[in-house]
């Protein structure tokens, strides 16, 4: 047991540096004392050295990703570089994604970061992994955007090392230099080139190819989503299960094989070595991802008890695994793969720890307790891992232990095994492999079938709304049913409590007050309003080329965060997409009660109704009134926009949309400029918004900018800027302070507004400025 605490106590070091609010520059006595406490506390000194060498493991890799991220000063200059692709390249309808690293001799572009993720749209040519080109890119520093339930994809940009993203500026002058130098890269792309061939473009194909090579670049979104929905994400993933199997089969065929050839030795041991190098081929083919990782450590360890005819104890092996790949690289710590991984195999050897053995069992009992086993298994593994499902992805598929009964012995017997042999045979024997790859391509169809039944099943997608405060203990009784023995008194709350989660609703605002929040979602706009029992959704963010959209990855993520299911009115300021773009995927993914447009839009789904001048309508005794555009006007585009007035009490939040110059001074013609608490500054601080008298007018002591980080067009324009703070306004923008919640109450006046980014942990996060 001292190798386990001692491999606990280096993971707790890492994890209380990234669970800490450390910052690179600060903080630096809290972490100290951390480290004095866990001295004290624990009086042991192997102990007290392994937290801490898991603490500065941890934050030396971090430094060494920070330091190395683009300078300031490139930021947005045309580079030409020579770049090598490091990964299969994703296509997103017309752009293309791909990640490169600078040619590794000393001419390199020093400009360049070591690691940088590139978009291309509408390339020239299609680049192949493996590949150098010279290309024209523009950089800027690691950003994204900041919300509430949103994907951190800075979080993501860090544990991937990347120093920069951007973009290839079109043009001759990107051109392909050479093929791939890379033997395995190049097997690689011959590998899903062979399953293409084969399966053609399908989704069957796209599976086949990430279980067998790590290549997931073809699997589209919504097969994701769906595979997420009914609890089969984990098959998608070259897992410790695919590692095993292939060790297994290379370890019976191998024993059998030196058998038949009576190869003198121990055939045992040379069939046990011969199936590590095996499933390190494996593993290596799929680029050592962690699960793999994991798997081929733990292999190597029980292999070399064997030899050594000693005890094989799970539990070190566990840890000394999770150790190895932390001490490779401390940043895999923060994947989840990580987490669920190593979690998931420890559930599977306490399960097996208090399994009671059916050896005994009549022949015609036994299949019926094998089928109950792997139903308990499949009920505990739900149980064990519904924290990490939702502290990360705030969902749980309460289909999986029923769909993953089908599935993993599928996938086990059938896809897995088929799609390796069936591309390992090739030469004379490649019409054979061809069979088993369409055999493994018809059983991932078959389970696409059964996928289609489930996620149609009620509570297939069963979303967690955000546990706030002590409600995660709730957690604590599922937990106590994997762990406590079955019959144990009380063993049943669990599921009561399931269904608490599953119904918990975080709490609305006070009586009398409105939270409104200012969603990060680039250069666009997308606000939700909560009072006490209603909800409105004023713009819906941005939609882009590649077929997403802004209301996917942020507006609904975030009223899935909020516990929210219906939205009472949704309000589209006016047509551009900037503020539109993401109205069918909202359609898609909510309920919505009512639609209001500034301008023309059809919709079929749902009736739509204009907004105009005097429109009023009661919530909760909140007010919320349209100021503009005029009932008898026919304006269009910007100055179109719905322009919104929301009374709670004394205190105003008015909502511009895009109207310019001239939609500014009809609302002061009409009397509609009245003095406001808050105000959305108009056209994200264009310079042809926000006109002295309007500024001056509404007199906000809040003025809050949606624009995206960095902007082409330059938003807020500086002037801009500097009219609204010279009225006395405090200016936020979404870009430097991620989502902004403001609310507004009635029976106070204290205005209680919160900054996303200055809330959130982590020292690989950019600091707030």
């Amino acid at each position: 047991m001292v190798v386990v605490r001692a491999c606990l106590c280096l993971l707790a070091g890492a994890y209380a540096l990234q669970l800490s609010s450390f910052a690179r520059d600060s903080d630096r006595v809290g972490v100290t004392l951390f480290a004095v406490s866990v001295i004290l506390v624990l009086r042991r000194p192997l102990a007290a050295a392994a937290a801490l060498s898991g603490l500065v493991l941890f934050y030396c890799a971090a430094m060494s990703v920070i330091d190395t991220r683009l300078d300031a000063e490139f930021v947005g200059d045309s580079l030409l570089t020579e770049l090598t692709i490091v990964d299969f390249p994703r296509l997103r309808g017309r752009s293309l994604v791909f990640v490169a690293e600078p040619l590794d001799e000393p001419f390199t572009d020093t400009r360049i970061p070591p690691r940088v993720r590139l978009s291309w749209f509408d390339p020239d040519a299609m680049p192949r992994i493996g590949e150098t080109w010279q290309l024209e890119i523009r950089l800027r520093r690691p950003r994204g955007n900041a919300n509430p339930g949103g994907f951190d994809y800075e979080t993501w940009l860090f544990r991937e090392r990347i120093g920069a993203t951007g973009y290839v500026v079109g043009g001759k002058r990107n051109l392909r230099l050479h093929p791939s130098k890379d033997s395995l890269a190049r097997l690689r792309e011959r590998l899903v080139e062979r399953i293409r061939r084969v399966a053609g473009q399908t989704p069957e194909a796209a599976v086949l190819a990430a279980i067998s090579v790590g290549a997931r670049h073809q699997v589209s979104q919504g097969q994701w989503e769906r595979y997420a929905r009914s609890g089969l994400s984990h098959l998608m993933a070259i897992s410790g299960l695919h590692i095993g199997l292939a060790a297994a089969t290379a370890f019976m065929l191998l024993r059998l094989l030196l058998g038949l050839l009576r190869v003198p030795g121990n055939t045992r041991h040379l069939a046990l070595a011969g199936s590590l190098l095996i499933a390190a081929a494996y593993a290596g083919l799929a680029g050592f991802a962690v699960p793999a990782q994991r798997a081929a450590v733990m292999l190597l360890l029980a292999a070399i008890a064997v030899i050594a005819r000693r005890r094989v104890r799970p539990l070190t092996v566990l840890a000394v695994a999770a150790a190895t790949v932390m001490l490779v690289d401390p940043l895999a710590t923060m994947t989840p793969g990580f987490r669920f991984s190593f979690a998931a195999v420890l559930l599977l050897l306490w399960f097996a720890v208090r399994l009671q053995p059916g050896d005994r069992r009549s022949l015609m009992a036994r299949p019926v307790f094998g089928i109950r086993v792997l139903g308990e298994m499949q009920l505990v593994l739900l149980f064990g891992l519904l924290p990490l499902s939702v502290a990360i992805f705030d969902r749980v598929a309460l289909h999986a232990p029923l769909v993953n009964l089908l599935a993993v012995p599928l996938f086990s017997f059938v896809t897995v095994p088929a799609t390796l042999m069936g591309l390992v045979l090739g030469g004379p024997l490649e019409l054979a492999g061809d069979w088993l790859l369409r055999l493994a391509a018809s059983s991932v169809a078959w389970l696409e079938a059964v996928i289609d039944q489930t996620v149609r099943l009620p509570g297939s997608d069963t979303r967690i709304a955000s546990l706030d405060g002590n409600v995660w203990l709730l957690l604590v009784p599922v937990l106590c049913w994997v762990v406590a023995p079955p019959g144990w008194p009380g063993r049943w709350l669990a599921w009561l409590v399931l269904a608490c989660l599953i119904g918990w609703r975080p709490p609305a605002p006070p009586a009398g007050c409105m939270d409104t929040t200012f969603l990060d979602v680039g250069q666009g706009q997308a606000i939700v309003m909560r009072t006490r029992k209603h909800v409105a959704v004023y713009d819906t963010g941005p939609a882009y080329p590649g077929g997403t959209s802004q209301a996917e990855r942020v507006v609904l993520p975030y009223l899935v965060h909020r516990g929210i299911t219906r939205v009472d009115r949704l309000i589209v300021s006016h047509g551009d997409t900037d503020h539109a773009g993401g109205l069918d995927a909202i359609l898609d993914g909510i309920d919505v009660s009512a639609i209001v447009t500034g301008e023309a839009l059809q919709i079929d789904s749902h009736p739509v109704s204009r907004c105009r001048t005097r429109d009023a309508w009661y919530w909760d005794g909140i007010r919320f009134e349209f100021l503009h555009p005029p009932r008898q006007g026919r304006l269009s585009g910007n100055d179109a926009s719905c322009v919104l007035l929301v009374s709670v009490g004394e205190r105003r939040l008015l909502l511009t949309g895009d109207i310019e110059a001239s939609a500014e001074g009809l609302l002061a013609e009409q009397g509609g400029l009245v003095t406001v608490d808050v105000v959305s500054v108009p056209h994200h601080g264009s310079r042809t918004s926000s006109t002295p008298a309007f500024v001056e007018g509404v007199a906000a002591s809040h003025a809050i900018v949606s624009a995206g980080y960095d902007n082409r067009w330059g938003m807020p324009d500086e002037r801009v800027a500097g009219r609204w703070r010279a009225a006395g306004a405090t200016l936020l923008n979404t870009a430097v302070s991620g989502a902004i919640t403001v609310r507004l109450c009635a029976n106070t006046d204290e205005l209680h507004v919160r900054e996303f980014r200055r809330r959130r942990s982590g020292l690989w996060h950019p600091p707030v400025k």
